[in-house]
C-alpha cells in the first residue's frame, strides 16, 4: 500500500504534480465531461438495484427516515471508496485522497505507473462498498425494514458511485494493450509498454 496523504478540501483548479510519462506514451482517449458521460455505465446497475429491490417487496416502498441514515453512510464512505483505489499502487509512491466540494467529488490521485490489469483492479474494488450492502440486502429477512432501508441506498450509492471508474475500465479495454501500463498524467490516463 503506498503512503496515503490526505489533501483534504481543494479547488477544482489544482494540479497534482505528475511523475514524467515516457517518450512512447499514448493518451487513452476518454470524452470530455466524463463525470456526465459515465451515468451511462450507472444505468445497469441502477436497474439492478430497482429490480432487487422490487422483487424483495414487490413494491418500492421502504421506511423513508432510514433511507436517509444510508445515505448519510455511504458519503461517509466515499474516503474509503477511494482508500480501496490506493491500495492497489505500490507502497513507495504517494496517494493523495481528499474532496473537492465545489464539485462534490472525493478524488484519490497518485501518478504511479499500474499494469493494465491492476489499474483494472484498482478502478473496480470500489464496487465492494455496493456489492456487500446489495448481498446482505438479499439475504435478510423481509421483515428487516429498518435495516433493508439503510443497506439499500447504500448498495445503490456503492455501485452507482464508480461510474466513472467503470467508464474507465471500459476505454482501457477497448484501447490499451494487454502488456502495458497506464499512468495518470496532465492531461488524463496515458498506457505505454516497457
Amino acid at each position: 500500500m503506498p503512503k496515503i496523504v490526505w489533501k483534504g478540501v481543494i479547488n477544482p483548479d489544482f494540479v497534482f504534480k505528475t511523475e514524467d510519462l515516457p517518450d512512447n506514451s499514448q493518451i487513452i482517449h476518454i470524452p470530455e465531461n466524463p463525470m456526465i458521460r459515465s451515468v451511462l455505465f450507472a444505468i445497469p446497475f441502477i436497474l439492478l438495484c430497482f429490480f432487487v429491490l422490487w422483487e424483495r417487496f414487490k413494491n418500492l416502498s421502504l421506511d423513508k427516515p432510514y433511507l436517509l441514515i444510508g445515505i448519510v453512510l455511504s458519503i461517509l464512505l466515499c474516503t474509503v471508496h477511494e482508500l480501496l483505489h490506493a491500495i492497489v499502487y505500490p507502497k513507495k509512491c504517494n496517494a493523495y485522497i481528499g474532496i473537492i466540494p465545489k464539485e462534490f467529488i472525493f478524488y484519490m490521485s497518485c501518478s504511479a505507473p499500474l499494469r493494465k490489469r491492476r489499474f483494472i483492479l484498482m478502478s473496480l474494488l470500489p464496487m465492494i462498498l455496493g456489492i456487500i450492502p446489495l448481498v446482505v440486502f438479499v439475504c435478510t429477512p423481509p421483515d428487516y425494514r429498518i435495516l433493508d432501508a439503510i443497506l439499500w441506498p447504500m448498495a445503490m450509492m456503492g455501485l452507482v458511485s464508480p461510474s466513472p471508474d467503470y467508464m474507465n475500465v471500459y476505454y482501457v479495454l477497448k484501447e490499451v494493450p494487454q502488456n502495458a501500463y497506464i499512468q495518470d498524467g496532465k492531461n488524463g490516463l496515458y498506457w505505454f509498454v516497457k
